[in-house]
């Protein structure tokens, strides 16, 4: 219940409200587990192995902050050795927020809507978040004159990776990213089936259900020009996880979500309200 309605209410009082209900409701039928129910903090998740990729991952109960403090800073120092710097203060709320986002990565195709505004820290956590699930970073670099085509061009490099490299991927996008409003229309479409409608020319797409033929074939499936290509699809769509960015300012992120709902219909949705 606090994953399908608490993360989407926007302000602490509606937010105490379902806290309030959900108490009462276990005061009235489970009694007995009230204490364990409604423990603060609540924090799940299974990367406590993240560094020893060889160890399984067990999905657990963390327990409480400092456990998960620390096993972020070594996620954290191994990360800035490998890549960009990042000099981030993990207190509580940024550790709530890098369990929340690591665990919508780990799922099946799990995507995250991340609202806040700018220098709230959402992408540097869903960075560290990523690769504490073991996923790469994708990211759109905008230039002068970067359209649809350019962003479309783009998204072929993704899907590549994606299913014929093998590689888990979030793509990061932010509302920085939107040159265009019609590169939200393909983001939508990648949202609810995957993949975006005529991204691929036929011969590129003959291309690609040649790379991926004689894997759908050890599959099970039939070596089929369409099988294949739902194949492909298929693998794509396990290993994406989008990570949206975007600001609740003005009435840019109610306008977007109303003409594509997929925005809201088909991802996570965490808010970073202003830190303590």
């Amino acid at each position: 219940m606090p994953k399908s309605f608490y993360d989407r209410l926007t302000n602490s009082k509606d937010k105490d409200l379902i806290s309030s209900h959900i108490k009462d409701l276990l005061n009235q039928y489970f009694v007995d587990y009230v204490e364990v129910a409604i423990r603060d903090p609540i924090l799940f998740g299974d990367y406590r192995t993240a560094l020893t990729p060889e160890k399984p991952r067990i999905y657990e109960d963390m327990q409480d902050y400092d456990v998960v403090k620390a096993l972020f800073d070594e996620i954290l120092e191994e990360y800035n050795e490998n890549n960009n710097r990042m000099d981030l203060v993990l207190f509580e709320d940024a550790l709530e927020h890098l369990t929340r986002v690591h665990r919508v990565i780990r799922m099946d195709q799990g995507h995250a809507l991340l609202v806040g505004v700018g220098g709230s820290g959402r992408q540097s956590l869903a960075r560290l978040a990523a690769f504490a699930a073991g996923s790469e970073v994708f990211e759109i670099t905008l230039s002068r004159g970067y359209g649809e085509e350019d962003f479309r061009e783009d998204l072929k490099s993704l899907y590549q990776k994606l299913g014929i490299e093998k590689k888990k991927m979030v793509f990061l996008f932010t509302d920085a990213h939107v040159a265009q409003e019609g590169f939200l229309e393909l983001i939508n479409n990648m949202l609810t089936s995957g993949m975006v409608p005529a991204l691929f020319a036929d011969d590129e797409k003959e291309a690609i259900i040649g790379q991926i033929r004689d894997e759908a074939v050890s599959a099970g499936l039939v070596p089929n020009r369409e099988s294949c290509w739902v194949y492909f699809v298929q693998k794509c769509s396990v290993n994406l996880h989008i990570v949206l960015c975007m600001s609740p300012v003005g009435e840019t992120l109610k306008n977007r979500c109303r003409n594509f709902p997929g925005l809201v219909n088909n991802v996570s949705i965490d808010w970073f309200t202003p830190w303590p």
